[in-house]
């Protein structure tokens, strides 16, 4: 199965402009079986989910609820950005990673890092956890996503490897033409959230990048 595990949309996401009917048209006629809302620190709810389930007829394509949390020390220097699967209430941005961790890790949740080696502008330094995954305790990372250069990938993947922890792809998608240019594949089936909590844990993830199989 073929999920976009990391999407924002123009319902809670100031900065994306993905009307998320049309997201599900989109992820549908690219044969996604998938895809996770991760707004920035808000979680869907439910019953939203039905609503544009309902308003796009879409209606076998299963919908994650997911969020994407930054977190900082309690001296405010940012740790990076998380993806949150798990907790089905929005959880902001104003926690460290230790205690994102222990309430994910809780409630029975996983947390994976974002983009941990996207580099900033003029190549110093990353907008994401950087090596500071060798020291969080997650249950994966973005090993693909459309930032990346080759030397972030081989960065993201021996993290990934030597922590022996789940590499997944998402897109980061702001807009409907980066849908899918990343994805996630499960070798088993992924139904809800507990399933996809459940095959990260185990590891059972390939990700694929642009132009890849």
């Amino acid at each position: 199965m073929e999920f976009d595990l990391h999407i924002h949309t123009s319902r809670y996401s100031g900065c994306s402009n993905i009307d998320p009917v049309k997201l599900l048209r989109k992820a549908k006629k690219l044969s996604l079986d998938g895809i996770a809302l991760t707004e920035h620190s808000i979680c869907w709810s439910a019953e939203n989910i039905e609503q544009i389930r309902e308003k796009s007829q879409v209606t076998d394509l299963v919908i994650i609820p997911g969020q994407e949390v930054a977190c900082y020390t309690h001296a405010g220097s940012f740790q990076g950005e998380f993806l949150v699967f798990g907790p089905t209430r929005s959880l902001g941005s104003s926690r460290t990673l230790a205690e994102i961790l222990e309430l994910v890790h809780g409630e029975g949740g996983v947390l994976l890092a974002a983009h941990p080696y996207r580099k900033l502008p003029g190549g110093e330094g990353f907008y994401g956890a950087g090596d500071g995954v060798y020291v969080a305790g997650l249950d994966g990372l973005e090993v693909e996503h459309p930032s990346y250069d080759e030397g972030s990938r081989l960065m993201a993947k021996k993290a990934q490897e030597q922590l022996k922890i789940a590499g997944i792809g998402g897109s980061d998608a702001h807009d409907l033409r980066s849908v899918g240019t990343c994805r996630t594949i499960f070798s088993q089936p992924v139904r809800d959230l507990a399933s996809l909590c459940r095959e990260i844990r185990a590891g059972r993830v390939r990700a694929i990048g642009r132009g890849k199989h």
